[in-house]
């Protein structure tokens, strides 16, 4: 049997719903003049699982996968989850050999679009303003707090920036009524795939805050061009 080469792009998803069928629609579009073909398996999912997708890719003769985790940071789910999914398979499936690749916050790409995201906002830049990213976060996988804080320090702004989350010690809820009474106004910039479940409790939790500055919070990553070509570098980079 010949080895063949499989490219599966894994996405958080949901057990149930429709939220996993939109995130594939969206990709699709994305990735629509891509010259490589993919599978995009979901973490939760009772249907499209990581294991379902593989095992699947494994019936059809597919032997080495290069898995690319649509995650920004390296919390639980890169450093814990995806790994120990692919370890079972291949315990069962000794033949099989994959690679993973960095997840998409650490490429410098990613600067890019966040520095388009914040210069897009109309502010007038001699008020006293700042800049604040939310990520993801977690309280026990808090290397993605260190790769938000080194990503923070790319960018090229002038003004402040605060490196924060919506879980873990570094949460915006410890501070971000501080911040609006330093600041005439806020930049907040969130660092999520697309403006969903999480992006939409972020702004709740902002607006029960007793916030005194003015906000823009702009719009996430919404699968904008520079996000297909960290994607298609991703998978260059594998070499399974």
């Amino acid at each position: 049997m010949r080895e063949m080469v499989a490219n599966i792009l894994v996405a958080h998803g949901m057990r149930k719903g429709e939220q996993n069928k939109a995130l594939g629609e969206f990709l699709e579009h994305l990735l629509s003049d891509e010259t490589y073909d993919y599978e995009l398996a979901f973490i939760e999912s009772e249907e499209k699982s990581i294991e379902k997708t593989v095992e699947r890719l494994i019936r059809q003769g597919e032997t080495r996968f290069k898995v690319v985790p649509l995650l920004i940071f390296s919390a639980m789910h890169y450093i814990v989850d995806i790994p120990e999914i692919l370890e079972n398979i291949k315990h069962t499936h000794p033949e099989i050999s994959y690679e993973i690749s960095d997840p998409l916050g650490t490429h410098d790409y990613m600067v890019d679009l966040v520095e388009k995201r914040i210069n897009d906002v109309q502010i007038d830049k001699t008020k006293n303003y700042a800049i604040v990213l939310i990520a993801h976060g977690s309280f026990s996988y808090t290397q993605a707090h260190e790769e938000l804080k080194e990503f923070s320090g790319k960018l090229t702004q002038e003004a402040p920036i605060y490196s924060r989350t919506l879980y873990g010690d570094i949460t915006f809820r410890n501070d971000l009524d501080q911040l609006s009474r330093q600041y005439e106004e806020l930049i907040i910039v969130p660092l999520f795939l697309y403006d969903g479940r999480l992006v939409n409790k972020v702004k709740r939790l902002i607006s029960e805050m007793e916030i005194e500055s003015t906000l823009h919070i702009t719009p996430s990553i919404n699968f904008d061009n520079i996000l297909k070509l960290i994607i298609s570098e991703r998978l260059a980079q594998l070499t399974v």
